[in-house]
């Protein structure tokens, strides 16, 4: 009874504070020490969050602490209303917790096209690249109340949302393009932040969406057709503040950007 109370009372302290856009200088409870305390905390938050889930951002676990947690990624919600898909030129406006953490991420995204009736089985890369019916460049907006929700492990990051608080979705990438090894490259108010290549994140972005059928085969992960799969940070995590222009270049041509803001989204 104890260890449920400690989930809820967890849960409904960061869907408050994600509510009401306030920061958190502690974390509320005890750490969760398993993934599986981490996930709970997150379903139940879910459901407490109340809004439809666009997309799931999935994130590396760093190797020393593989060994300690049993994965190398984690997974958390994307909510409606913090998704936003843009043209050509546009810079929205991505809100964060100024009192919290705040960082962006360059993220080739890949939507569910549709579901397996199972995904009690074996997955390979290749075989739920067959779900993928789109792959855009994009901008992963990480924030999250909790101001040292990336310093406890992946655990206290997997509590709160994955630590994820928006999506900017930009321009469709062609299946046939070698998007693995474009050279990719996010700025923040022009200055370089970071570098990186697709095919050295793990086994790629398809092994992203492999992760996430292997989970939703043993947690209540809502995985619906039209989700996005925000896939990894491509050249890291880099902290933000509110006022920040972040940009990411994918290959020669594509270009994502926006606007950094404080304040909460409604």
């Amino acid at each position: 009874m104890s260890a449920q109370i400690a989930v809820a009372d967890i849960a409904r302290a960061f869907v408050h504070a994600r509510r009401a856009g306030t920061g958190l200088t502690e974390y509320p409870g005890a750490l969760p020490q398993s993934l599986d305390d981490a996930y709970r905390i997150q379903e139940h938050a879910i459901g407490l969050f109340d809004a439809p889930i666009l997309g799931w951002k999935v994130g590396r676990i760093p190797d020393p602490l593989v060994g300690t947690y049993g994965n190398n990624r984690l997974a958390g919600p994307i909510f409606a209303g913090s998704v936003v898909d843009t043209a050509p030129g546009d810079v929205p406006e991505m809100p964060v917790f100024g009192d919290g953490f705040a960082a962006a991420e360059a993220e080739y995204l890949l939507r569910i096209g549709h579901l397996p009736e199972s995904f009690d089985r074996a997955w390979t890369n290749d075989e739920v690249a067959g779900f993928v019916d789109e792959v855009r460049v994009g901008i992963e907006v990480a924030s999250s109340p909790f101001v040292g929700i990336n310093t406890h492990g992946p655990a206290v990051t997997i509590s709160d949302f994955g630590n994820n608080n928006g999506l900017v979705v930009g321009a469709q990438v062609l299946r046939n393009e070698d998007f693995l090894s474009w050279p990719v490259a996010l700025t923040i108010d022009g200055a370089v932040a970071g570098e990186g290549l697709a095919r050295n994140m793990l086994d790629g972005p398809f092994g992203a969406v492999r992760f996430l059928f292997e989970l939703a085969a043993t947690r209540r992960l809502p995985l619906a057709a039209g989700q996005w799969i925000s896939t990894g940070a491509v050249t890291g995590v880099h902290e933000v503040r509110p006022g920040a222009l972040v940009e990411a270049r994918f290959g020669d041509t594509m270009r994502v950007q926006c606007r950094i803001v404080g304040g909460r989204r409604d």
